[in-house]
């Protein structure tokens, strides 16, 4: 099982509306992909971050159809904008890692509009963000 953990901070610009439209669409990935098995949304309490996510899937071939799911780059269209700050993080398998960051290079040579998304998150880590 890979557990794939996502934190935001939100822009201070960003109004309420925009948080649960954000939210909502969180949610909606975990509710139209097969590919995941549970899923959680919720407030970061306690840090650096105010909200949250993890989405369960089986394996590598689970997460790449996470990856590359409709409602997955749709929510980067709405939310990554609204963000100051990003981070993901995965099991710490050393070598889960690497194998993470080829299926994000798969996933934006799929969608060439993920990377520029990305960069607009002015604090971004997480697999791939280098690229």
């Amino acid at each position: 099982m890979i557990y794939h953990i996502n934190r935001a901070k939100v822009k201070a610009e960003v109004t309420p509306e925009q948080i649960e439209a954000a939210l909502e669409s969180w949610r909606n990935q975990g509710r139209s992909n097969p590919a995941v098995k549970s899923f959680m949304v919720g407030r970061d309490l306690g840090g650096d971050f105010d909200y949250s996510c993890v989405f369960v899937v089986e394996d590598l071939d689970g997460l790449y159809e996470y990856l590359t799911h409709p409602a997955t780059i749709g929510t980067g269209h709405l939310g990554l904008a609204l963000l100051e700050r990003l981070d993901m993080s995965d099991d710490d398998d050393p070598d889960l890692y690497t194998k993470i960051e080829e299926l994000h290079r798969r996933r934006s040579a799929l969608n060439p509009e993920v990377p520029g998304m990305l960069s607009d998150v002015p604090d971004f880590r997480g697999a791939g963000a280098n690229d």
